[in-house]
C-alpha cells in the first residue's frame, strides 16, 4: 500500500498511530485473516476508514458503546463474517469505595494514565452514579486490576463486566427555530448566545465538526453532524423537523450531558 498517501488522508493524527494501522492492513492482506489494532483510534480515523474501499479488506469498530469516540479497529477480509469477529477487549467498572468524596472523569483518567497506560490503549470512560465504566485491551486489563487500588485517597476496585452493563450516553434534547443551517446559526443556538458570539467561537478555532476544526461560518451542517465546542460541550445536529409558520427551520439538537 502507499503509506504516504494513506497518512496524508489523516492530517493531525499521530504518525505512529497511522503507521501501526498500516502495518495491520498489510498483515491482514498477507494472511487473509482478521487483524485487530493494538490501539483505540479517534473519530476522524474511524469515520474515514469506514468509508474507505481498499481492495479485498474492510474495517469494523469496537468501542464502549455505539456513541463512543474511540474505537479498536478490526481489519478483515470482506469475505470474513462480521459476527465471527472477536475483539480482544474487556469492559470494566471502577467502584469508588469512599462515600465521602466523589470522583470525576479527570480523576479516573489521570490516575489510570499515571500507571503508565497510554491514552491510546483505552477507549472512552463513562462516569455515572459513582461508577466509572471503560474498555481496554485484554493485555492491559489484568495490569489495571492489579495496580489501580486508589484514586486520590479513595480506595477503588476494578471489576470486569459485560458490555450490556455499560450505560448509554445521556442527552438533553433541544428544539429550536433558525433561519438557516449555517454553522454560525447553529453554534449560537447550541451555546445560547448571539450569532456574533457564535462567529467569534468559530473564527477562534473553538468549533469542530465531526472532530475537525471548522472556521467557515457559512458552511451548512448536515443531519447527524457532531459539533464540539470548546468549553461548551458536545452536540449532535440530529434532524430537521420542518418549517414553522414564520418560515423558519425547526431543528432537533442533542447535547451530551
Amino acid at each position: 500500500m502507499d503509506r504516504k498517501k494513506f497518512q496524508n488522508m489523516f492530517p493531525g493524527i499521530d504518525e505512529f498511530l497511522l503507521g501501526a494501522i498500516c502495518d495491520d492492513i498489510e498483515l491482514c492482506e498477507e494472511i487473509e485473516y482478521p487483524v485487530y489494532s493494538k490501539y483505540f483510534y479517534p473519530p476522524l480515523v474511524c469515520k474515514k476508514l469506514s468509508q474507505l474501499n481498499i481492495g479485498s479488506i474492510e474495517f469494523s469498530l469496537c468501542g464502549i458503546n455505539e456513541d463512543c469516540e474511540k474505537n479498536m479497529i478490526a481489519i478483515k477480509p470482506k469475505s470474513f463474517p462480521h459476527d465471527e469477529l472477536y475483539f480482544p477487549v474487556k469492559y470494566f467498572k471502577i467502584i469508588n469505595k469512599s462515600k465521602f468524596k466523589e470522583l470525576e472523569h479527570k480523576h479516573y483518567l489521570g490516575t489510570i494514565m499515571s500507571l503508565g497506560i497510554k491514552r491510546e490503549l483505552m477507549g472512552d470512560l463513562i462516569v455515572e452514579d459513582g461508577f466509572c465504566y471503560g474498555i481496554v485491551s485484554d493485555e492491559i486489563f489484568d495490569f489495571l486490576v492489579e495496580n489501580l487500588k486508589e484514586i486520590g485517597k479513595n480506595p477503588v476496585i476494578v471489576e470486569e463486566i459485560n458490555k450490556s452493563e455499560v450505560p448509554g450516553l445521556k442527552f438533553k434534547e433541544l428544539i429550536e427555530s433558525i433561519s438557516s443551517v449555517r454553522l454560525d446559526n447553529i453554534v449560537s443556538v447550541m451555546t445560547n448566545s448571539s450569532r456574533t458570539k457564535g462567529q467569534e467561537l468559530i473564527e477562534a478555532g473553538d468549533v469542530c465538526i465531526n472532530y475537525v476544526v471548522d472556521k467557515e461560518k457559512n458552511n451548512n451542517l448536515k443531519e447527524g453532524d457532531i459539533v464540539t465546542i470548546r468549553k461548551k460541550g458536545k452536540f449532535v445536529f440530529k434532524k430537521i423537523l420542518g418549517e414553522n409558520k414564520k418560515g423558519k427551520i425547526r431543528i432537533l439538537i442533542k447535547k451530551f450531558i
